[in-house]
C-alpha cells in the first residue's frame, strides 16, 4: 500500500471542509498528469476519480486564475480515459489480492468503479465470496451498488444472516434520522421481512447488540421496508433494560432528578436549589396554599407558583432544541420519527410531575379535589365570566380506582376539545351537534378564536440568523483578541462593544452575511450596532420555538417586517406547534414512534395491570388538562378582554 495513503485526494461531499487540504496534492497530480503513463496501482486511479468529483462539484482553489482552472479541468476531462482503460483491463484473477491493497477511504469508490465499468459481470460467484470474507470488506459498499446486488443477491443475504452485527445496517436506513441525506441502499429483492426479521432477531441475542439499536427496535413503528413484529419489539426492551441496568451497575454515566416538598416552614412563596448531584430541589410553601384556597387562585398557582406555562401561556413542560447540549442534538442514534427528549426535558417532566402529586395532596388535607376545580371551571367560571353556555366536565368519583379515573379523563379531552372547536366554528355549543358527530379529533385541528395567534421561525435564513446570533457552535461567538469568552455571538454583543476590525478573516463573511441581511449595521467607527428589538424576537423564537402575537404589540411593525423578510409567519391554533407535539408524544403514536401512547392504552384496554402505573398516568393526563384550562382560559380573556 502506498506510504501517502493518509494524503490521498477524497471525496465527501460538497460541504465537507477538509477539500482545501488537498488543493496543493490535487494541483501537483494535474500537473504531472500524462495520459499515456500505464499506471499499475488501484489506488492512484481511485484518486484520479475523486479528484474528478471534486471538480464536477466545482470544488476549487480560489487562488487558481481562470485560465489555470481551465486548463486544469482539461486535464482532468482526460482522466476518464485512463480510469476506463484500467478497469477494463483489470485481471480478474488477481482481483481479490487487488481488494487487499485498496487505502480504506476508496472501498466504497471500488465497488462504484467496479458497477460502471461493469467489471463485476467478469467476477465469479466463487470469487465474490471469498472477497466477502475479507476483513477489509464493508457491506454498506456494496449495498450502494444496484447491480453488484442484483447479481451477488443470495451471497449477501446468506453473509447478512451469518452476520448480526448487518442489522445495524438495516435499522439505520430504514429507521435512523440523519442529519444529511445518505446514499440509496439497495438490499437484495428476495431479502424478505421475515428474513429481516430473523437478522434482527439473532441481533439481539448476540452480544455484540447496542443499546442505541435495541432502542430504536422497541421504540419504532414498522414501515413498508421493515415490519417489526411486537414479540421482537419485546425481546429488544428486555435486553435493553438488562444492558442499562449492568451499565447502572457497574457506575456508568450520571443520576440526575428533582425532589419536590411542602413546609409550613418558610414564609416565601417557594425556594429553589441545585445539588451536586444534579437533583432539583423545590421548597413551595404549605401555608400559603391553606391561606389561599379559593378556585382561581388554586387555578392560578399552576402558572405563577408552579411554573407549567409562562406569562405568554406557552406551557414549559415541551421539549426545546434550545435546551439541548450539542452533544444530545448530535451524537447518538436516532429515530425518524422520534419526540427529542434530552436531559433537560426529563428533568422537567420530573417536576412538573411532583408538583402535581404533592399538590393534589396539599389540596386533598382540605377536601378539595383538582378535578372539582376543572369542573367548576367549565360548569360555572366560563359561564359567570363570559356568558359561555354548554361546556360540561365528567369528573370522577373520588373513591373509584386510579385505572377508571383514567378511562374517564381521557374520555373528558375529547369532549371539551370538542366542544371548544364547535363554539369556535359556531359562537356557541350545539348539545346535538356534538353528540351526532363520529369525527376523530385531531390536537392540530383544535382551532384558534384569535386570528395571527402564533408566529413560527421558517425559512433557511432564519437558520442561518439563529446559528450565527445563538448557538454556542457559531463561527463569530468568539474573538481572540477579547480576553472574556462567551456562549453566544447574542451575549457578546450585549456585554462587550465590539468593532468589525476585531474578528478574523474566515469570520468576516459571516458578519458580512448579517449586516447584508439588516440584522446588525456598523457606525463610523465600525462599531457593530444590533437591531436589538429585531434580534429580541428572534432570540424568542430561538428559546421557544413559537411567540404569541397578543402579546408582541409593541413589536407589531418589527414582526411584520420580519415576516416580509420571510424570517416568520403567522399561523392560529388552540395549542402552539410544540404543545402540539408534546401532546401527541405522551397521548398517541401518530407522530412520534417513541411516544408514551397513555390516551390510546386507556381507550384501548391496553394499559398496564399495574394500578402503580395508573396513578402515575392520571397525574400526567391531571397536568395535561390543566393546561388546556389554561389555554382556553387565555382565548377567552384575549378574545373577550372587557370581561378580564
Amino acid at each position: 500500500m502506498d506510504t501517502n495513503d493518509d494524503l490521498r485526494v477524497k471525496y465527501y461531499s460538497t460541504n465537507d471542509l477538509s477539500a482545501g487540504f488537498y488543493l496543493k496534492r490535487i494541483e501537483d497530480i494535474i500537473c504531472n498528469f500524462v495520459v499515456e503513463k500505464k499506471i499499475v496501482d488501484i489506488n492512484e486511479i481511485i484518486e484520479l476519480y475523486n479528484i474528478q468529483q471534486l471538480f464536477h462539484n466545482r470544488i476549487y482553489s480560489i487562488h487558481w486564475t481562470k485560465q489555470q482552472l481551465n486548463d486544469y479541468s482539461e486535464i482532468v476531462s482526460n482522466f476518464s480515459k485512463v480510469i476506463g482503460e484500467f478497469f477494463s483491463g483489470i485481471n480478474i484473477d488477481t482481483i481479490e489480492s487487488m481488494f487487499d491493497t485498496i487505502y480504506y477511504d476508496y472501498r466504497n469508490d471500488f465497488w462504484k468503479l467496479i458497477e460502471k465499468y461493469k467489471v463485476y459481470d467478469k467476477i465469479s460467484v466463487e470469487q465474490f465470496r471469498k472477497i466477502i470474507l475479507n476483513k477489509h470488506f464493508i457491506l454498506n459498499d456494496v449495498l450502494k451498488c444496484k447491480n453488484i446486488v442484483k447479481k451477488f443477491s443470495g451471497e449477501i443475504i446468506t453473509y447478512m444472516e451469518k452476520n448480526p452485527f448487518c442489522a445495524e445496517i438495516i435499522l439505520s436506513y430504514y429507521l435512523e434520522k440523519h442529519d444529511r441525506n445518505i446514499e440509496s441502499l439497495y438490499f437484495p429483492v428476495k431479502l424478505s421481512n421475515e428474513k429481516k426479521t430473523l437478522i434482527l432477531d439473532k441481533y439481539i441475542a448476540s452480544n455484540s447488540s447496542n443499546i442505541n439499536y435495541l432502542k430504536l427496535i422497541f421504540e419504532s413503528n414498522s414501515t413498508n421496508n421493515l415490519r417489526l413484529p411486537d414479540r421482537l419489539k419485546l425481546k429488544a426492551k428486555r435486553k435493553y433494560d438488562e444492558e442499562i441496568e449492568t451499565l447502572f451497575k457497574e457506575g456508568t454515566g450520571f443520576e440526575y432528578g428533582a425532589k419536590v416538598s411542602f413546609s409550613n416552614k418558610i414564609d416565601e412563596e417557594f425556594k429553589f436549589e441545585t445539588d451536586d448531584n444534579r437533583i432539583l430541589s423545590v421548597l413551595y410553601s404549605a401555608k400559603w396554599i391553606k391561606e389561599n384556597l379559593d378556585y382561581p387562585t388554586l387555578l392560578n398557582n399552576f402558572i405563577y407558583l408552579f411554573g407549567y406555562t409562562d406569562l405568554q401561556f406557552r406551557s414549559l413542560h415541551v421539549s426545546k432544541e434550545s435546551q439541548m447540549s450539542i452533544i444530545e442534538k448530535y451524537l447518538g442514534i436516532k429515530g425518524r420519527k422520534e419526540y427529542p427528549t434530552g436531559i433537560a426535558f426529563q428533568q422537567i417532566q420530573m417536576l412538573a410531575q411532583l408538583q402535581m402529586i404533592g399538590y393534589c395532596n396539599e389540596l386533598e388535607k382540605y377536601n378539595i379535589f383538582l378535578e372539582d376545580i376543572i369542573e367548576w371551571f367549565f360548569c360555572n367560571y366560563l359561564e359567570e365570566e363570559f356568558n359561555v353556555k354548554g361546556f360540561c366536565f365528567n369528573k370522577s368519583s373520588h373513591t373509584v380506582s386510579y385505572l377508571e379515573k383514567c378511562r374517564n379523563i381521557a374520555a373528558e379531552f375529547d369532549n371539551i376539545l370538542k366542544r371548544f372547536k364547535i363554539y369556535c366554528e359556531d359562537g356557541e355549543i350545539d348539545d346535538e351537534l356534538l353528540h351526532i358527530s363520529t369525527e376523530h379529533i385531531f390536537i392540530k385541528d383544535i382551532p384558534s378564536m384569535l386570528s395571527n395567534k402564533y408566529i413560527y421561525p421558517c425559512g433557511n435564513d432564519y437558520q442561518t440568523i439563529s446559528n450565527l446570533l445563538f448557538s454556542d457552535q457559531s463561527i463569530i461567538h468568539y474573538l481572540p483578541k477579547l480576553s472574556n469568552n462567551y456562549n453566544s455571538f447574542y451575549c457578546l454583543l450585549e456585554k462587550e462593544n465590539v468593532y468589525y476590525d476585531m474578528f478574523e478573516d474566515y469570520q468576516i463573511p459571516s458578519i458580512d452575511w448579517l449586516i447584508d441581511h439588516n440584522i446588525i449595521k456598523i457606525d463610523n467607527k465600525k462599531r457593530i450596532m444590533p437591531y436589538w428589538e429585531k434580534i429580541k424576537i428572534l432570540n424568542e423564537l430561538y428559546q421557544h420555538d413559537v411567540v404569541c402575537f397578543s402579546y408582541m404589540k409593541k413589536y407589531q411593525s418589527i414582526i411584520m417586517e420580519l415576516n416580509k423578510m420571510g424570517l416568520v409567519q403567522f399561523s392560529s391554533s388552540l395549542f402552539s406547534r410544540p404543545e402540539q407535539d408534546y401532546y401527541n408524544y405522551l397521548f398517541n403514536k401518530s407522530e412520534f414512534d417513541n411516544g408514551l401512547d397513555i390516551r390510546n392504552s386507556y381507550t384501548h384496554g391496553t394499559q398496564r395491570v399495574d394500578e402503580n402505573q395508573n396513578k402515575q398516568d392520571y397525574f400526567i393526563f391531571l397536568r395535561i388538562m390543566i393546561l388546556i384550562v389554561i389555554k382556553i382560559n387565555e382565548e377567552f380573556c384575549l378574545k373577550y378582554p372587557k370581561n378580564k
